[in-house]
């Protein structure tokens, strides 16, 4: 094993990213990942009917394992599970992954700077500890779901659960349902119920920008043209990339903005009329601006309110009452199945591990001190040292990937961390308080007046208005701002007398081989548009119009 040992809590994308980036980037083999349930992460965990993904798959996929094979624009659960698996094998990872391991806590040892990091085996009860040099949290946002706190649903006697812990056991079929939220899970879970169900009634609250969601197939000869045609794929995911990112434009405060979003509300406002049953428009379109929350792409729940076995009741569920559902104007209804699709406990960062720091203290009391979770880059906590978190606060893209913020994050976290200590450079590498303060300000500053902080209730903002979840700008800014590391802005503590001949030495053998290969190849795609610029442009239209 070789390189500064190295702990990885989570194998979802962001884990089999950093996983990925160890071995094949930097040439450190001496690492662990974790995982307390399967690999694939939060598609591992989350399997109810519908569950697929709003970014285009040819976006949503790791930049070093392109999928020519996508069988559709947007997949669902199953062919991105399988996609992330075949990632696993391909690059040799599942050798460093221990599944059905959960991490109860985390802390630093100042004796020995290390991270003992306590686990339990989820199979066997077992209760261990295994220490590293370096701790990356990649257990993502979307991992732990809201608690269900509705009064009395102790009392239901039937199936009760949460999408995210889809009880397989539970057969919907002729039964009569309960969905309670209409975010991404709740829009996408209705419809596939209803296909079964003797009647699903969805109780929401609040409007959605609904807008629509087409999905080519990708045909056999598209297939060929992305195996087998230099760049086409990698151009298909810039046009993507691009297209994506200039959805932020639309969440900012200006009258540029304010006009596209115009726009864009109009033309949801329009699929909603033309797609929904006239009786629920009024209560479908929101009355906050587009953005505030997150864009539902209709994966046909508009249409399926049209069923006669589907009803949209426009209140919450006060309470349940055995099999009784009631709500605050007194309606009551029984059921047989209630599915809760209540969301995330994305504010609850980490949640339900617990990491403790320089002097013990915990995290938790450290983001206590800055009404809400914040981080240098999204990714590196003072008091923490040699700890970096993917998928961190304030990393989240307006509406791009978040395997290219984890991958990015991942990066940063290797040449900033891992790098320094495999070379000697340090052997504890801990960000300033002062520049995670600065930096986590000018995010918040940034912030001001975007459409996340327009009233509506979402997941983005904690109790006290602040948004620890979104970036600031474009995904692409995101890359540029942890592009290199900031020593600067971090004490370095350890170095050894002869760090940098090592830091040049892992430079040449490591990364300068693959930056070489890198420039090339774009370069070669460059000179390759130029010579044949009309090819390039038909191929283009073939590609994105079809």
């Amino acid at each position: 094993m070789s390189g500064p040992s190295v702990i990885i809590i989570g194998a979802g994308p962001s884990g089999i990213a950093a996983g990925y980036n160890l071995l094949h980037r930097h040439g450190v083999s001496n690492f662990t990942i974790f995982e307390r349930a399967d690999v694939g992460g939060t598609w591992s965990l989350n399997k109810y009917p519908g569950c697929g993904c709003d970014v285009m798959s040819h976006l949503y996929s790791f930049s070093f394992n392109l999928n020519p094979n996508w069988s559709k624009e947007l997949c669902e659960r199953d062919e991105i599970l399988q996609y992330i698996n075949d990632t696993v094998d391909k690059f040799g990872l599942r050798k460093y992954i221990h599944t059905k391991i959960e991490v109860e806590s985390a802390s630093w040892n100042e004796t020995t700077n290390q991270w003992d990091v306590n686990l339990i085996d989820l199979k066997t009860g077992v209760h261990f500890t295994r220490s590293s040099q370096i701790l990356f949290s990649c257990v993502g946002a979307i991992a732990t779901p809201k608690d269900i706190v509705t009064p009395g649903h102790e009392t239901f006697p039937g199936p009760l659960f949460h999408t995210a812990r889809w009880d397989d056991s539970a057969d919907l079929t002729g039964k009569r349902v309960a969905v309670v939220g209409n975010g991404c899970s709740g829009s996408q879970t209705v419809p596939r119920i209803a296909e079964k169900a003797a009647h699903v009634t969805h109780f929401a609250r609040s409007g959605q920008w609904y807008h629509e969601r087409p999905n080519h197939p990708y045909s056999a000869f598209q297939k060929w043209v992305f195996r087998n045609v230099p760049f086409a794929m990698r151009y298909l995911r810039y046009k993507i990339f691009n297209s994506a990112d200039s959805l932020y434009y639309s969440y900012l405060d200006s009258d540029y903005s304010a006009r596209i979003r115009e726009q864009a509300e109009e033309g949801a406002k329009a699929y909603i009329r033309a797609t929904a049953p006239k009786k629920y428009h009024d209560v479908l379109i929101p009355d906050f601006p587009l953005g505030c929350k997150r864009r539902v792409f209709d994966p046909g729940y508009l249409q399926a309110l049209h069923r006669p076995n589907v009803d949209l009741v426009w209140e919450a569920v006060d309470h349940i009452d055995g099999s009784t559902l009631v709500t605050p104007s007194g309606r009551q209804e029984d059921f047989d199945v209630v599915v809760m699709a209540t969301g995330f406990k994305v504010q609850e960062f980490l949640v339900p591990i617990r990491f403790y720091g320089v002097g013990g203290k915990e995290l938790a009391d450290h983001w206590k001190e800055t009404r809400g979770a914040q981080a240098y880059g999204g990714t590196t906590v003072h008091g923490f040292p040699n700890f970096a978190i993917i998928f961190g606060p304030n990393s989240f893209p307006a509406h791009n990937s978040v395997i290219y913020t984890a991958e990015v994050q991942v990066e940063y976290a290797c040449k900033t961390i891992v790098e320094a200590v495999a070379s000697g450079r340090a052997d504890i590498v801990d960000v300033k308080q002062a520049a995670e303060d600065a930096d986590a300000l000018d995010v918040q500053l940034k912030l001001k007046g975007t459409v996340w902080s327009a009233g509506c209730s979402n997941w983005y903002l904690n109790e006290f208005g602040r948004n620890t979840a979104s970036y600031p700008g474009l995904a692409s800014d995101y890359w540029m701002h942890l592009l290199w590391p900031h020593y600067q802005d971090y004490h370095l503590e350890g170095a050894h007398k002869f760090w940098r001949l090592r830091a040049i030495y892992r430079l040449l053998r490591y990364m300068v081989p693959k930056t070489v290969y890198q420039m090339v190849a774009t370069l070669a795609a460059l000179a390759f548009v130029l010579k044949h610029h009309s090819t390039v442009y038909s191929l283009r239209n073939f590609l994105l119009n079809r």
